[in-house]
């Protein structure tokens, strides 16, 4: 073969190979990008959920503690205390528990013997615990209301519910309680506790009842 032809064939085949190279181009490559995936949601806040919690249980023990269930309530504010401490509700339930605690004393009735208004031994118990919730809380006033059973006049009633009721007022005076934080009053034989017509019922409506008049003061 000539010099001329072999260089004019090797010229051929460089150019045939350029062409071949051309016609697969590289792929593209997406461009970077600076975005950070978005980070896992944590879920609740434990803490948040524990406060949740205890302050729905404050909540029905205050519910308890305003119908007179005195032991739900207690129960209630022992239970936000033992699962959640630390929490609001859990800080201020013991103190919650002294308030029922002091209510619960000041409101205990004290009962009577047939057509008297002596008071008998397990009364006067009951009037110096209350004595000693009201030194420790000297803005409470109360209203000592003196009940009688279904027996006798109305007029006559009405006149032993007020020696009963006076009997209680007088004996917390004595120890020392001002005077005027008591308001004595009769309601006879108008507002039985126990509707029925034996000695148990009769028993049961012979009483002084304690109603305290600013439950805010406690």
């Amino acid at each position: 073969m000539r010099p001329t032809a072999r260089w004019t064939a090797m010229a051929s085949l460089i150019l045939f190979g350029l062409m071949a190279c051309s016609s697969n181009p590289e792929p593209e490559v997406e461009p970077a990008t600076d975005e950070t995936p978005p980070a896992a949601d944590p879920g609740p806040d434990p803490a948040e959920l524990a406060e949740a919690a205890a302050r729905s249980l404050c909540e029905e023990a205050e519910a308890a503690a305003r119908r007179g269930d005195y032991d739900g309530a207690r129960r209630l504010y022992n239970q936000a205390m033992s699962e959640y401490a630390g929490t609001e509700c859990a800080r201020s339930a013991s103190s919650e528990i002294d308030r029922i605690d002091a209510i619960e004393t000041l409101e205990e009735r004290i009962h009577f013997a047939f057509d008297r208004a002596e008071l008998s031994d397990e009364s006067v118990a009951t009037l110096n615990r209350k004595a000693d919730v009201l030194r420790r809380h000297p803005d409470v006033r109360m209203t000592i209301e003196g009940h009688c059973d279904e027996r006798g006049s109305i007029e006559y009633n009405f006149a032993l519910g007020m020696r009963r009721a006076q009997a209680a007022k007088n004996y917390l005076s004595g120890l020392g309680i001002g005077e005027d934080r008591f308001r004595a009053v009769s309601f006879g034989k108008e507002r039985p506790l126990d509707p029925g017509h034996n000695e148990r019922a009769w028993a049961q409506n012979r009483r002084d009842e304690f109603v305290i008049e600013n439950l805010g003061s406690i």
